[in-house]
């Protein structure tokens, strides 16, 4: 935790100051214009990009997916809801490109939040999630475990996204205005497939028959209106972002990263303005739900770039169809209410199993889990998806390889019929927390249930069906919030976590995990429409002190061959391009981690105008890419465009932007590149 220095205690002040300020001001509002615009709304972004050179990528857990550079920047949308007539009601959502939310990161953003303004924000209002990309670095949770088997901990990247995410939130508390909200929702045609029929079908016929879908087609949208217009957008749409497979190496938000960056830039956002338009495609339930439309890691694009645009490009049209469309406004109140709950051996009641009073376990992984989704491009060779049955010899071996400890027979019992891969729910300490974070909030008509983990399809509906039970007439809208405030595997059903599919593998509690989240999500949901308080005696057992953080893989500190300086550009391989053609651009380079994360821009893309050359694109172009390679003692950054359709004929140049061995920053610039006949 840091503390804030006699500067920042000012600037704290003046902060609440005006929180004051706008507090009298809505007093003496008409009372129309209260009416009209019921909250005060705030968005915020900021730059959450990990080390782009070296790094494990975060989600398929491959060892050899390592980092090689940028295809498009990570970022952190935030926005921030407040009564009208109450400020202090509050609730802050954020989305953020990453693979998963660590409970850390959101206890540490929390506490210097309460820094700047006090006890506004607090555990109860803030809901951070991620959009589960599995494309960029990870390395960013507070390790329990010197195995190495959860990525271990780098406490610069740690800093990095939670300063990225502060700031982000910041922006967006000091946005608030008077606004309205108005919410749209419909489906979104052909954006993803079940990848776990199989499991689905295991779900009661009478069930499935309500539903003429086997995923959540249904995107919520909220559109965010002050007095200058359109300034924000928020949807929750249920897709794994898989489409960039495990053969890339280059940092993406995938296709919902795409599908912010285009709508943000058709709205004018240059991500250097406060008043950017912000347009998050947060997540939702896609526990079983893939974009790889073929179910062998591919489709529907030739490429796994042209599928996460596709993708990416179909979710955007819905979006934009339903903020176009969107009439209706929310009212009421903002408020929310959440618990800890320890799943390690969690009473679960017959209302929900229907098997009489259950218990979860421990937490634990199965072999399937080993084994990976085979639709979207499968996992190690000795495992696969269905096993039910321990084995003696692949249990010793695993313990050879990795160093996990032995499983226990009440766990193995408990988690049957999982074949256990590693337990680590057990020991003091055990090997992940066992406590988890769960919220229910409100704006208007709107209900968000905020959970850790990846439901599958049937998974979710139960979940949206027990909250909604509880609720009063006024809940019309519910969206299921995923990989929010932590990160705690998947949420099968009890009857496709029998099938052992890869999601039942990655179901962590067991068997009746999902009945669990729906007991708890039920009593905060009676506790929200009833106002009453939530009270348990659960803490989270905080590692923040005792984790063991290792220095990024920044490699030894090389330097150009003679006669050759960081920045200098290698001749270009042609000159002249066409539209469609793609320019690269190479230089010498140093390792981009060896500083992180100074540096906001390795690339710049200029055309050459009348009054002089003119920027176009950066590094957070999806049109652009910076890769490196080592080199002898250095690096070599291949910098690239793909020169678009509507591409003016002139000339242009690339410039690299980067950082030496002291530090110093350089930059270098390519050859002119025409295009056009």
């Amino acid at each position: 935790m840091q503390h804030g220095s006699t500067a920042a205690g000012c600037n704290r002040t003046v902060r609440q100051l005006f929180l004051l300020c706008l507090v009298a001001l809505t007093h003496v509002l008409p009372a129309t214009a209260q009416d009209n615009q019921p909250y005060l709304i705030g968005r915020g972004i900021a730059d959450v990009t990990g080390p782009a050179y070296g790094m494990q990528l975060w989600g398929f857990g491959r060892p050899d997916q390592i980092g090689e550079g940028l295809h498009i920047r990570q970022r952190s949308r935030a926005f921030v809801i407040a009564e009208a007539n109450d400020p202090a009601r509050r609730l802050v959502f954020v989305s953020a490109d990453l693979g998963s939310i660590d409970h850390h990161i959101t206890l540490e953003v929390v506490e210097r939040l309460q820094q700047h303004f006090g006890e506004l924000y607090n555990l109860d209002n803030v809901i951070i999630s991620a959009t589960h990309t599995h494309s960029g670095p990870g390395g960013y949770w507070q390790s329990r475990t010197a195995t190495g088997l959860d990525g271990g901990l780098f406490p610069a990247h740690f800093e990095a996204i939670v300063t990225g995410i502060m700031a982000s939130i910041v922006t967006a508390h000091e946005d608030v205005q008077p606004g309205e909200i108005l919410i749209n929702r419909g489906n979104v045609p052909n954006a993803g497939v079940n990848r776990s029929v199989v499991a689905y079908l295991e779900n009661p016929a009478a069930e499935r028959s309500r539903y003429s879908v086997n995923t959540n087609t249904t995107m919520t949208l909220l559109k965010f209106v002050d007095d200058s217009g359109p300034i924000g957008m928020l949807n929750w749409y249920a897709l794994h972002p898989t489409a960039m497979n495990f053969y890339n190496r280059l940092i993406s938000g995938d296709h919902k990263g795409y599908a912010s960056l285009q709508m943000e830039q058709e709205q004018g956002a240059m991500y250097e303005s406060a008043g950017d338009f912000v347009a998050a495609f947060a997540q939702s339930d896609p526990g079983d739900v893939t974009p790889n439309t073929n179910l062998d890691n591919t489709g529907p694009g030739a490429t796994d770039v042209e599928t996460t645009r596709i993708m990416g490009e179909r979710q955007l049209q819905a979006a934009q169809l339903l903020f176009d469309r969107a009439q209706e406004q929310l009212r009421g109140p903002v408020d929310s209410r959440r618990v800890y709950v320890d799943l390690k051996g969690y009473a679960v009641q017959d209302e929900f199993t229907g098997a009489g009073v259950q218990h979860t376990c421990p937490s634990a992984y199965g072999y399937s889990f080993a084994g990976g989704s085979g639709e979207d491009g499968g996992g190690h060779f000795l495992f696969e998806e269905g096993m039910t049955e321990q084995s003696m010899w692949l249990d010793w071996l695993i313990r050879l390889v990795t160093g996990a400890p032995e499983w226990t027979e009440s766990v193995q019992i408990c988690q049957t019929p999982k074949p256990i891969l590693f337990e680590t729910g057990t020991g003091e300490p055990s090997l992940q927390s066992q406590v988890h974070s769960v919220t229910v909030a409100r704006i208007g008509q709107l209900v968000i249930l905020a959970m850790p983990a990846e439901a599958t399809t049937m998974a979710g509906r139960r979940l949206r069906d027990s909250v909604m039970k509880e609720l009063g007439p006024w809940a019309k809208y519910i969206v299921l919030a995923g990989y929010s405030n932590g990160y705690a595997g998947y949420v099968t059903t009890p009857q496709e976590y029998m099938l052992q599919q890869y999601e039942g593998g990655h179901t962590l509690h067991g068997r009746w995990s999902l009945p669990a989240y729906q007991q708890v999500a039920s009593e905060l949901a009676a506790s929200l429409q009833s106002n009453t308080e939530v009270t348990s005696d659960v803490e989270y057992d905080d590692w923040r002190e005792k984790s063991v953080g290792q220095p990024l893989p920044t490699g030894s500190a090389g330097s150009a061959p003679d006669q050759k300086h960081f920045g200098d550009a290698l001749p270009l391989a042609q000159q002249r391009y066409r539209s469609g053609d793609t320019v690269f651009a190479k230089f010498w380079s140093g390792n981009p981690t060896a500083h992180y994360p100074a540096g906001s821009n390795f690339l710049l893309l200029e055309r050459k105008t009348a009054t002089g050359w003119k920027a176009i694109a950066n590094d957070g172009d999806w049109n652009t890419r910076v890769r490196w390679r080592p080199e002898g003692d250095a690096y070599i950054a291949e910098l690239s465009w793909e020169v678009p359709g509507d591409a003016t004929s002139g000339e242009y140049r690339l410039t690299h932007l980067g950082f030496d061995n002291d530090g110093k920053p350089f930059s270098g610039v390519s050859d002119i590149i025409r295009i056009g006949d």
